[in-house]
């Protein structure tokens, strides 16, 4: 079952009207800060803020989902790394060749960064789905610059 769309997600879509939730809980205003003390993920984090910021697709309510998101890009980028100092076949513990652990290490990360990017649009597939208008960076925040245009 595909995660529901955020209801200024749907309205901006231009999704019917009997599909709103006009109910919804709104979150706080503002962009969250990074709860990492680790400047890598840091450096993530900054990166995608400037991207969900242009797209106007972040409100406070989001710090732990994008949290867990650039955990997962991190972890992503180190298993790769691994794989290409050590290769993405190793020797066994009882000798023969088998794929070194960080190609599932990778793999799964990269479902989690999908699946967890999904939810603000970092994916091909996510912003086709949804329209916001005017593409000139929002200068309020929360739904209601969802709304603005």
């Amino acid at each position: 079952m595909p995660v529901p769309r955020p209801t200024a997600l749907k309205m901006v879509a231009g999704s019917r009207k009997d599909r709103i939730n006009n109910d919804e809980p709104v979150p706080e205003q503002g962009v969250p800060t990074c709860p990492s003390d680790d400047p890598d993920v840091r450096e993530i984090w900054d990166y995608t803020i400037k991207q969900l910021l242009t797209m106007r697709t972040i409100t406070m309510a989001d710090r732990d989902s994008l949290h867990a998101y650039c955990e997962q890009v991190l972890i992503h980028r180190r298993a790769i790394a691994l794989m290409k100092l050590e290769g993405a076949i190793v020797e066994g513990s009882h000798g023969g060749q088998v794929m070194h652990p960080a190609v599932g290490i990778a793999r799964q990360s990269a479902m989690l960064m999908k699946s967890l990017g999904g939810l603000f649009g970092l994916t091909p597939g996510a912003r086709s789905g949804i329209k916001v208008g005017d593409q000139r960076p929002a200068k309020a925040q929360g739904a209601a610059r969802l709304l603005s245009g």
